[in-house]
This record gives structure tokens, sequence and C-alpha cells, in this order.
């Protein structure tokens, strides 16, 4: 299994996404530096670049080509955030021009050279970009395709399939037992064997220096979402810094103020905010939330310890990546961002090596009411300890799918919906151990849908009536178990 950086696992950026925002980037810097390795960037003349699957769905709200033109200037992800995205498509739109890598300048106009191909797909998966690069003619220099696999990162047309090979490090380890092992026979902590293994591609001050910029990245995260009150997209209100406010008065408690930071990072990395993907940009908060909060409560809380809890929580994440759990869902993310937190918590708190795994293991709770059951039986099928049961009443909702208002494209929306819910669509799901909902398609796993093994039926609440008494429900269920 390849060694996985920490570095991999904590990446500053802009938000709202790893896989729509940031991976357009890492692609299209990408795309240049093909270009100069290829010896034509100097004869491109014009360049463009088309978005398909998710990306041509989703890019346009997550900033995908704010992104891609910061990419194509070279701008590094870790200095931006959606202002910083924005200005620099701005400025490009009014010269019509761009400097390629921040060196060649070519004609190039966002709205002109960038599609978002929503009425075709390109068969090689989702999330994918086109670039082609052409000279004063017109005619084609190159012509490249790259997916934006998530958590960041972009991979080749040509490179699926093919196993990532890690760099070498001197202590190597391919699951929580061989990194035990490994810390009980040098007789070391994980930091400081994490620090070991990064050295081989910085130096230790380097390591030390750049985690050290990611805690105060996470900081001013928190700090940003507990001071702003603009609103989030959609023009939903914000809720951290009112949160905060009633902590104040009332005196919270330590989860209580974990909850209310990680809260104010969300809401930071929905509107686009810095904000440290941690393992994604979605479930930033979990990490930044307890490293905040164990730098207020602990007085001689010193920068070392930030970079021994992102060294530990990082070299988690590292491992619970290479073992293939990624992209298993929102859910799961923000599990491997617990763990990951946990991890770092318990090691600036004199953990041992043994106690910073069980926590991972255990993720600090016992158990987890009301998840997806196929999202326990994804994370389990990729080796996390973890299995879902049943608790009898079952109750199930309907999930919907819907045409958006002023879609540009309805009639190709409505095809794909026509797909989405025939026999064919439905067996996409049931390949990627999601529920299909066509009645002649089995889950893959049989007793995940009711009729199968471990519960018989489920009992189906009505659409309209959980929209009519959804909000008297919750608020029913806060009254009689969490106060």
């Amino acid at each position: 299994m390849a060694y996985v950086s920490v570095f991999e696992v904590l990446r500053a950026g802009p938000g709202p996404s790893s896989a729509h925002t940031v991976g357009p980037l890492v692609a299209a810097q990408r795309f240049v530096h093909d270009l100069s390795a290829d010896g034509v960037a100097a004869a491109t003349a014009r360049v463009e670049v088309e978005l398909y699957g998710g990306l041509a769905c989703a890019g346009r709200d997550a900033g995908a080509a704010q992104a891609i033109v910061a990419g194509l200037a070279g701008k590094s992800q870790s200095a931006f955030d959606a202002a910083a995205l924005a200005a620099c498509h701005a400025q490009v739109d009014a010269d019509g021009a761009i400097a390629l890598g921040g060196r060649h300048r070519i004609g190039f106009v966002p709205g002109r050279d960038i599609a978002f191909r929503v009425d075709r797909s390109p068969g090689i998966g989702g999330n994918a970009l086109r670039f082609v690069a052409r000279d004063a003619h017109g005619g084609p220099l190159a012509s490249r395709w790259y997916l934006s696999i998530g958590d960041g990162e972009v991979i080749a047309e040509t490179e699926r399939g093919i196993a990532r090979q890690g760099p070498r490090v001197p202590f190597p380890f391919a699951s929580a037992d061989e990194l035990l092992a490994v810390t009980q026979a040098q007789g070391k902590k994980i930091a400081v064997l994490a620090l070991a293994n990064e050295a081989g591609q910085k130096s230790p001050g380097e390591v030390r220096a750049a985690l050290t910029y990611l805690g105060a990245v996470m900081r001013a995260s928190v700090e940003r979402g507990l001071a702003s009150d603009t609103l989030l997209p959609g023009a939903i209100t914000r809720r951290a810094g009112a949160q905060a406010d009633a902590l104040h008065a009332a005196g919270g408690t330590p989860v209580q103020w974990c909850t209310v930071f990680a809260t104010a990072v969300g809401e930071e990395n929905a509107c686009g905010g810095r904000v440290v993907a941690a393992p994604t940009s979605g479930a930033a908060g979990p990490v930044a939330a307890l490293l905040v909060h164990w730098r207020e409560s602990t007085p001689m809380a010193t920068d070392e310890g930030v970079v021994d809890f992102l060294l530990t929580a990082g070299t988690i994440g590292g491992l619970l990546r290479a073992s293939g759990l990624r992209q298993a869902g929102c859910q799961s993310a923000v599990g491997v961002a617990a763990a990951m937190a946990a991890a770092g918590y318990a090691a600036v708190q004199g953990a041992s090596n043994r106690q910073v795994l069980d926590l991972t293991i255990a993720g600090e709770y016992p158990l987890a009411l009301q998840i997806f059951n196929h999202h326990a039986f994804i994370s389990k099928s990729a080796g996390a300890p973890v299995d879902w049961q049943p608790h009898e009443p079952v109750t199930a909702t309907v999930q919907t799918t819907a045409l958006a208002k002023n879609s540009p494209h309805p009639h190709a929306a409505m095809l794909f919906l026509d797909f989405v819910l025939s026999e064919r669509g439905q067996k996409v799901f049931q390949q990627s151990n999601y529920l299909p909902s066509h009645p002649k398609v089995p889950a893959k796993q049989v007793d995940l849908k009711p009729g199968g093994g471990r519960f018989k039926r489920a009992y189906y609440i009505n659409p309209d009536a959980q929209y009519d008494k959804g909000n008297e429900w919750v608020e029913y269920f806060n009254n009689v178990f969490l106060k």
C-alpha cells in the first residue's frame, strides 16, 4: 500500500469542494505543466476547456470556472479563497487574455473558452475535464483528459487503473496494526515517525513550518466563520456566530464549543472561504474545531503541539485513504475527519499509540443513530471497523430527484432523469454499493434493502408529512434525547 503524505490529506485552499473547485484548479495547473514539458507552451495561442459529468452539473456553483482560470495562470490554491478566484477571473475576462503559468500570454475569454458540457458524456468517468491547446492558426497542439477523483487529487485519463506509487519512507506501514508495531519497535510516538517519513520530501524545519501554517489557516477559518454575518449561498443565514454568542452567555461545554467551531468552518467553506481540507473541504470542520479548542483550553499550548496534532491526524487520514476509503459519501468523509481529530487530540493529551488508534477506531462515539446503512457497508468493505444493525421499527424516507427550475438544458436534464430511474441507470447505483430504487434491481448486498436478511420491512414516511412536520419531529427528538 502506497504511503500517503500528511500534506495530501491536509491542504489549504478555497471552498466549497475538493472535487469541483480545487480539482479543476489542479487540472489546469497540470495542463500548463504538460504543455511546457512537451515543448509546445510557447506556440500555444489559445486554450479551450470542457467540463463533463458532475463538474458540468455542479461546477458553476462551486466556482470551477474561476478555479480553472487561476490554475491556468499558475496561481497557488493555498493562497486563494472565492473572492480571490473571482478577482482573478474578472481580470482575465476584462483583458481577454491570460498568462499561462504566469509567463506566456495568450488570448482567453472564460465565457467563450470554458464550456460546461451537460449535453454529453465522455465515457471515462465522472468529474472529467478536457483541455485543448491550439496554435495561432487554430490547429491543435495538445489535448489532455483529466479526472478530478476527490480529495483534491487529479489524474490523467492514461493513469486510470494504475496503482498509485507513493514515496519510499523509512517507516512504512500498511495497516493500523503495522503502524502500532513500528511505533513499539522504535519506541516513538506516531508524530515522531510521521515527521521522519515526511522529512524525505521536506526538511524537518519545512515540515514544521508548513504544519504551523496549516494550523493558523484552520484558526483563521474558525474566527472568520464566527465573525461573519454574510448570507451563505441560497440566501441561508449563518448560525455559528449566534450560537457562539449564546454559549458565551450560558457557559458552553467543550463539546458544544467544538460543534460551533466546526459549524463556523463549514459555513466558511460553503461560501468559498479558505479552509484546510481534512480530508476534504466539505469535512474541514472537525479537525480545525478540535485543534482550536485544544489551543484555547490549554494554557501551555505551543506550535510544537500543533505540529504533533496535525502529524498524528494526517497519518491516520493517510492510512484510511491508502486503504481505499475515499468518495464513499459525505458521512464517510466526516467519519474520517472525526477519526483524524480524535487521533490528533489524543496525541497532544499524552495518549499512548495504542490509545490513539483505539480512539480512532472507536470514533469517540459507540454508535451512530439514523445513518445510511449503505454508507456503513461501503466503509466496512473498505476495511473500516464498522457495521450496521437495524433497530425496529425501521423508518425510511423517500429520496427525491428533480429538474432544477430555469435549467439551461431542461430536455437533456429530463433524459438524464429518465436514465437515472431506469433499470440500467439503477444498476450504476447498485455497482457503487448504493441502494437502487428500481424494483427489478436488488442491492449489491441483499439485506441493505427492506425484505432482505437483516430487516424484513420498513415504515416509509410520506414526503408531504415529512415536509409539514419535520421541524416538529426534530424539536421533539432534541427535547427528549439531547436536553
